[in-house]
């Protein structure tokens, strides 16, 4: 669709004023939402942050509970195999094969032994990145001095042992790559009621520290894990600050140290939600020991690490200062610009073909649909209207019959196709010899008139006539071959050859008919 020069008067203010219009709308839509936008993002963090830190303390829950019900298993192992009978090595066996089988079940545990109330393994099984293996008695240790073996053995008949979570130590060095660890361990008991050693599960801690990091709804948001001194166990965004307490050099990096306002908020409560100057702070405790084995009549848990902070903080502006327009909002109000003017020129390019098309239905109605020439009824309505006019004034009008000779013999021989074609051909020749003050018409089939008006001498008429009538002489070329059609024509002029439209029509087509009779290919002014 061409924006020539009327389209252009029509559509240039209309696409302007929606434009403006438009921008102004959107502006005023996106200066109200973000004021309002703040508290709606507020009141979705705050709910996200609480459903993330809900879900963790669950997952933890769940994950301690299940290790806890592994270490009875594991203990249940050793004494229905009776292990602890060194002189029953069938049996150690049948205990060995049980606990690898539990090793390799679960992928959690980086050890599974059994020690005699000295210290000494009687069973380990060596997780070994996923290839579980009995370790040999040649390379079993003795671990009297660990802490976690000293607070075991202090146990009694159904008392489940938690240690803290650290990092692993091999040879009184911290085994690198850094292994976080827990240790679960529980009494071994005879038949007849005697403690015969301690069932002991190292669990992979990087398991349950990886966990939490699936919870992460956005990379911008603090995930942490801080024990009961304020230690970080688990920082994804520092991990640099983690197991802080093994390290004579970091004793300093605690949550308190590192982050003091934060702090008092979580010090003073055991779960709650701030609403900082910079962000949202959500925490919960969490207990760092199987729970759910706490509560049965016959499992008492002895722990010295009892509760775990999980925090969580996602960093969050209150405020929208113009000063800190973000780079976002720019390309929103860019976006609103080129939308304000995109959506403008598509409605305003409706509108204007809305009016090109109610135009084009106006002028189907009024023309012909081959030849864009007027048709009979609007030519009569032309017609009527110039008579009441000549009436009026005093002028005089001309109305021109035509009729192509050898027309029906063209269709017949070459097709309507190459009948068109003439028709189209010859409308373009009436149009260009009946220019001025003049109205050209297809009435039917290969019939023609024209109604020129404002005549002021009939010879100039019969000079158009004659012109045209040499016009049709040369031959048509249609779809590359040339095609000769002659011409009859009948001459009726007003008010010389009739007072009204029919008489004027009539007159007209007797003229020419008579030329058709006489021979074709001429012209003929009506006489009375």
């Amino acid at each position: 669709m061409k924006l020539n020069k009327p389209n252009k008067y029509l559509f240039w203010p209309n696409f302007l004023l929606l434009s403006l219009l438009m921008f102004i709308i959107l502006l005023s839509v996106f200066y109200f939402y973000k004021y309002s936008e703040n508290e709606t993002s507020l009141n979705k963090i705050k709910y996200e942050q609480k459903a993330v830190v809900a879900a963790q303390k669950k997952y933890i829950s769940m994950t301690l509970n299940s290790i806890g019900q592994d270490l009875l298993l594991l203990s249940d192992f050793i004494e229905i195999n009776q292990a602890y009978d060194k002189n029953n090595k069938e049996m150690t066996e049948l205990a060995e094969l049980n606990a690898m089988a539990l090793s390799l079940r679960k992928g959690l545990y980086d050890q599974l032994r059994y020690l005699d109330l000295k210290g000494n393994e009687i069973i380990r099984i060596n997780y070994n990145n996923g290839v579980p293996s009995v370790v040999p008695k040649e390379q079993l240790q003795n671990k009297a001095d660990r802490y976690y073996f000293k607070d075991s053995l202090k146990l009694h008949d159904s008392d489940v042992y938690i240690s803290i979570l650290d990092l692993n130590i091999e040879h009184n060095k911290i085994e690198l790559p850094h292994k976080p660890m827990i240790r679960l361990s529980t009494p071994v008991y005879d038949k007849n009621g005697h403690k015969r050693g301690i069932v002991i599960l190292n669990y992979l801690a990087k398991h349950l520290l990886d966990g939490l990091k699936i919870f992460n709804l956005n990379n911008k948001d603090h995930h942490m894990l801080i024990n009961s001194n304020n230690y970080f166990l688990f920082y994804d965004k520092r991990p640099e600050l983690e197991f802080g307490f093994m390290f004579p050099t970091r004793k300093n990096q605690t949550f308190s140290d590192i982050f003091p306002k934060e702090f008092n908020c979580v010090n003073t409560h055991k779960k709650g939600q701030f609403a900082l100057d910079s962000g949202v702070l959500t925490f919960d405790s969490v207990f760092s020991y199987p729970k759910n084995l706490d509560s049965f009549k016959d499992i008492h848990i002895i722990k010295n690490d009892t509760c775990w902070r999980l925090i969580t903080y996602s960093p969050y502006s209150n405020q929208w200062p113009l000063e800190k327009t973000s780079t976002n909002d720019i390309y929103i109000l860019i976006s609103m610009v080129f939308f304000s003017f995109s959506m403008s020129y598509v409605i305003a390019r409706l509108q204007l073909k809305k009016s090109i098309d109610h135009n084009e239905i106006r002028k189907l109605a009024h023309h012909d649909s081959l030849t864009g020439l007027i048709n009979r009824g609007y030519f009569k309505k032309l017609f009527h209207w110039k008579i009441q006019d000549a009436r009026r004034t005093g002028s005089k009008l001309a109305l021109i019959y035509i009729d192509l000779d050898g027309f029906k013999d063209l269709n017949d021989s070459f097709g309507h196709s190459v009948g068109d074609l003439a028709l189209k051909a010859v409308s373009k020749n009436l149009e260009y010899a009946f220019s001025i003050n003049a109205y050209v018409s297809r009435i039917g089939g290969d019939e023609f008139a024209i109604l020129i008006y404002n005549v002021e001498d009939t010879k100039d008429i019969i000079s158009q006539v004659e012109a045209y009538l040499y016009l049709s002489h040369q031959p048509l070329k249609l779809d590359g071959e040339q095609h000769m059609l002659n011409t009859s024509i009948g001459v009726a002029f007003y008010p010389e050859h009739g007072s009204n439209i029919n008489d004027l029509m009539h007159n007209a087509d007797e003229a020419m008919y008579y030329i058709k009779r006489s021979g074709k290919n001429g012209y003929q002014v009506f006489s009375r």
